[in-house]
């Protein structure tokens, strides 16, 4: 029985076995090194083979046990100290634990029901999602995006709460009120989109609306950063480079850099206060001691080697080495995103925008194609991004591991359109 049998719960694809790691390089068994310009699933910030995060995580599960999550640990504390006087905005000096993006969101829109409960406003139960959108694949978190392939099948077990367009305003404040504001918790946003629009980002104008009518309704925003925090877009979060501050921020992914499986939400001091008196349920692993340890290692490394910065830098690169290679392709219709998060939109026609038949699975095609030449990109597409890839390395990337991701994604695009 081969590997991806003995491993794989349903039939189908899967990737090489891979046995390790080294900075920007994942080392297959067959002796291949893949570039991982994907992060993974824009994961990995910090390279592979950090034998300092490896430690950090033995000295803490040699140091103890299992603590319940309401507990503090001095790690629990220490991480919580990192994020709040380095990384969280001002007056956020509140944070908890999870164990991944998917519990985060999860957790932000229970946090937002009970926030409105508390206040005396139990009618309020209702998030708003932006189309297209991901949140995660909890069952609250697909009922709060917009990701029609991710969703599809589920529908029955998803409360439907109200969707607007991801960057027309008029549109999106005329949903608003037809829902009647005193029925919704919160407004849900990733600052740039990921998996379901490949860094899709509204203009300035939508987020002040946005903005606007949640201050003047108290619906909470909740901004996902789970791929576009700690650093990803060349800032700390994704929201710095949009004119609107959450009341509620959650990430994962970054946070633990590939190493420990680990979640944040934070909210502001005046949402904490207004929750002193409720009832609030944590996962059962949440805040582990050895995740914590492997977070707040994964955080130092980003400052004290200021990969946040980098990673503004070395964007700056990805993007001209793009725009010279696929700023004129036949099939590519958007090159977009900030810092090391870029999205490649595929279409049939660059001149009409017109996408490539769903039969045709491009994105698929493309992504297996780069693999095949020992480069991983993480696809992306839903609702109006028919298809679409995205790349996000490690922030350690160097400049010629940058040309060589941008020449296998050209070579493959085009491998693969010319036979459609």
């Amino acid at each position: 029985m081969s590997d991806a049998d003995r491993y794989q719960f349903l039939p189908g694809g899967t990737g090489p076995t891979i046995v390790g790691g080294d900075g920007c390089w994942l080392l297959a068994e067959d002796g291949r090194r893949i570039l991982d310009a994907a992060g993974g699933a824009m994961v990995g910030n910090v390279g592979y083979g950090r034998r300092e995060v490896a430690d950090a995580v033995h000295a803490a599960m040699t140091g103890g046990g299992y603590v319940i999550p309401l507990w503090p640990t001095p790690t629990r504390l220490a991480l919580r100290d990192e994020l709040v006087e380095h990384w969280l905005p001002d007056g956020m000096g509140n944070v908890f634990f999870t164990s991944g993006g998917s519990e985060s969101a999860d957790s932000a829109l229970r946090l937002a029901v009970a926030y409105q409960a508390a206040k005396g406003r139990s009618q309020r139960w209702k998030v708003v999602g932006r189309h297209p959108s991901y949140h995660g694949i909890t069952v609250g978190a697909l009922a709060a995006g917009s990701h029609d392939r991710r969703r599809a099948g589920y529908e029955p077990l998803l409360v439907e709460h109200p969707k607007v367009p991801w960057d027309d305003a008029e549109a999106a404040l005329k949903v608003i009120e037809r829902e009647d504001p005193d029925t919704i918790a919160a407004f849900f946003f990733e600052p740039i989109t990921g998996a379901s629009g490949a860094c899709l980002e509204a203009g300035a104008a939508y987020w002040q609306a946005i903005e606007d009518v949640c201050r003047r309704h108290d619906i909470l925003l909740v901004a996902d950063e789970v791929m576009t925090g700690f650093g990803r877009t060349g800032r700390r979060w994704g929201h710095d480079h949009l004119p609107v501050r959450p009341d509620v921020l959650y990430g994962g992914k970054g946070l633990g850099g590939g190493y420990v499986a680990i979640g944040m939400v934070a909210a502001t001091d005046t949402v904490v206060e207004t929750l002193r008196a409720s009832a609030f349920m944590y996962f059962t692993f949440t805040g582990n001691d050895a995740a914590c340890a492997g977070a707040l290692a994964v955080l130092r490394i980003l400052r004290n080697e200021r990969l946040v910065e980098r990673s503004a830098t070395m964007g700056d690169v990805l993007a001209a080495r793009l725009a010279d290679a696929l700023g004129d392709h036949a099939h590519v219709g958007d090159l977009r995103g900030r810092g090391l998060f870029r999205g490649i939109e595929l279409v049939a026609d660059r001149a009409t925008g017109t996408p490539f038949p769903a039969r045709a699975g491009v994105t698929a095609a493309v992504v297996r194609e780069c693999l095949a030449r020992d480069v991983w990109v993480y696809p992306a597409g839903s609702g109006p991004v028919r298809d679409a890839i995205m790349l996000g390395p490690p922030l350690v990337i160097e400049d010629s591991e940058l040309e060589l991701a941008v020449d296998t994604v050209t070579g493959a695009i085009t491998a693969v359109t010319s036979t459609i």
